[in-house]
């Protein structure tokens, strides 16, 4: 309503031409504004805007030739048309502070987000070299960052690593390099025959700085994605790359998978891209001196391998959404009807923090988003509750889910 409306409807109180409703709205406008609490008064203030319609009520009446009557001697229609004309000072000679007023709270409110709020993750990695030290990469420069054996460790660029071999060598004793990301942390990797790793944060990849010469062997933790490069003998046999974790183990000769073997996950994902792979896990057999028993099954591009804790079966998943998979790989969080809980460990990962869940139970509404990874934690959160039922508040480094 604007002020012509409102000194109309004002003058219309006062002569008693309103009718019940408009009276009702009138009493309310002065209720909402001063009494309601949506505004934050600090001590006194409240009183003095008050105090400052009044006289500004009072300077104006004779220009108006309205007759004022004094406080204590006010009927109950005279007591009205005064809250009604205070009304018309807030709305009119206060306006502005009281619009100021909300527009700073909003600031400040935006201010403490911000000040709470938690920044995603970068390319940071730990090498620890086969003598035991370790490189911060993240804090070494770019170039010639160790020397193994006969082969130099590069740093080409932010977030990469790759080993360079400077000649032949006998092959001995293998030597191990360990790369490792913490919480907040990716990193890539060029092995020494030529085959790329992507590390999800929270992850390793144990290797040797030379590999031996009838097969390729890695261990992994967390999560990896692997290109791998085809290998031959001399004698034209492929080399096969065999990719550990505990009794599991991935064999292939020249494709792209991505294993996802995180210790708080349900299971041992093995996803498969492009080529051929064969997902082998290994049961203790009863005597000491027997042969560990072998499961395996063989993957096609789209399939998953899913090995879950304890002594489940290895079993396959005929149609799988590798962009969903691979997508932390491509810089993405790609949540395809996923449940809170699975989302909040990616985060937790990603972002470096603590997930607390209060009340007796958390819905699991199925989640549908997909946001760059490269977002501030605030904004994914905002996104996330967008999407379902769960409401998420920052608590310095914790995710409050409710």
């Amino acid at each position: 309503m604007n002020e012509t409306l409102a000194t109309d409807l004002l003058k219309r109180f006062r002569s008693g031409e309103c009718t019940d409703a408009e009276k009702q709205l009138v009493e309310a406008w002065y209720n909402e504004l001063i009494n309601t609490g949506e505004l934050e008064w600090e001590e006194g203030e409240k009183e003095s805007i008050q105090a400052t319609g009044e006289n500004w009520l009072m300077q104006n009446i004779a220009d108006d030739e309205l007759q004022y009557v004094p406080v204590r001697r006010m009927h109950t229609a005279a007591k009205a048309w005064w809250t009604a004309a205070a009304i018309l000072v807030l709305m009119t000679g206060v306006a502005y502070y009281l619009n100021s007023k909300q527009q700073a709270a909003l600031l400040a409110k935006k201010e403490e987000t911000l000040k709470n709020d938690v920044a995603p993750g970068s390319n940071k990695a730990v090498l620890t070299l086969a003598n035991g030290t370790t490189i911060v990469l993240d804090d070494a420069s770019n170039g010639v960052v160790a020397k193994e054996g006969n082969a130099k460790v590069l740093k080409p660029a932010d977030g990469q690593l790759l080993y360079e071999q400077e000649e032949e060598s006998e092959h001995g004793p293998l030597a191990y390099n360990t790369l490792a990301t913490p919480r907040s942390g990716q990193y890539q990797l060029i092995l020494p025959d030529g085959s790329k790793v992507w590390l999800n944060s929270e992850s390793s990849i144990h290797y040797p700085i030379s590999f031996a010469e009838n097969e390729r062997r890695v261990q992994i933790s967390g999560e990896a994605y692997f290109e791998v490069a085809k290998l031959k003998l001399s004698s034209g046999q492929q080399v096969p790359f065999i990719v550990e974790k505990g009794d599991m183990q991935v064999e292939v000769l020249g494709t792209h998978f991505n294993v996802n073997a995180y210790n708080d996950e349900s299971a041992i994902k093995t996803t498969l891209l492009e080529g051929k792979v064969r997902v082998v896990k290994r049961e203790t057999g009863n005597g000491k001196r027997e042969k560990p028993n072998e499961i395996s099954v063989v993957l096609k591009p789209g399939e998953q391998a899913v090995l879950s804790r304890g002594h489940s079966p290895l079993t396959i998943h005929h149609s799988t959404d590798v962009d969903n998979v691979v997508a932390w790989k491509n810089g993405l969080f790609h949540f395809e009807s996923a449940d809170v809980k699975t989302v909040m460990r990616q985060l937790a990962r990603w972002y470096d923090v603590d997930v607390v869940y209060e009340g007796a139970t958390v819905k699991n509404d199925p989640l549908f988003v997909e946001i760059s990874r490269n977002t501030r934690l605030s904004d994914v959160l905002k996104v996330l509750q967008e999407s379902g039922s769960a409401r998420f508040t920052i608590q310095g480094k914790k995710i409050i889910v409710k």
